[in-house]
């Protein structure tokens, strides 16, 4: 009887120490997912769609690869698109672009779509 209590409380307590390793493992990634995804937010909001889209394609598609600084500059470190003039348009903002979400961000794929309503 005492070795099936002891053989129960150990199997609780491996249960209940694994269970609280992974809550705690877990949140420093959802912390840096949401931290990315208010950076991405904010590059958004900042760069506006031109005049001179007048349809809506996936030619007018960017994609570059950003990361964020402690003190808000993103930084480019590569850039694609269809349309060269979108795509220097979106180079020249994110290079002048400065947060005020200063949340350091690792490397990440940045998808702007430049639509007409």
């Amino acid at each position: 009887m005492k070795k099936k209590m002891s053989t129960a409380l150990f199997i609780t307590t491996y249960f209940l120490l694994m269970s609280t390793i992974g809550i705690i493992a877990a949140v420093p990634g959802n912390v840096e997912k949401t931290a990315k995804e208010n950076v991405r937010r904010e590059i958004m909001r900042n760069i506006t769609c031109p005049e001179y889209v007048t349809e809506n394609t996936e030619a007018n598609d960017v994609k570059a690869i950003v990361s964020v600084d402690e003190k808000g500059k993103v930084s480019l470190y590569e850039i694609n698109s269809a349309n060269p003039e979108l795509k220097n348009y979106v180079e020249q903002s994110l290079k002048e672009m400065n947060l005020k979400t200063a949340v350091p961000t690792e490397k990440f794929v940045l998808v702007v779509k430049f639509r007409v309503a």
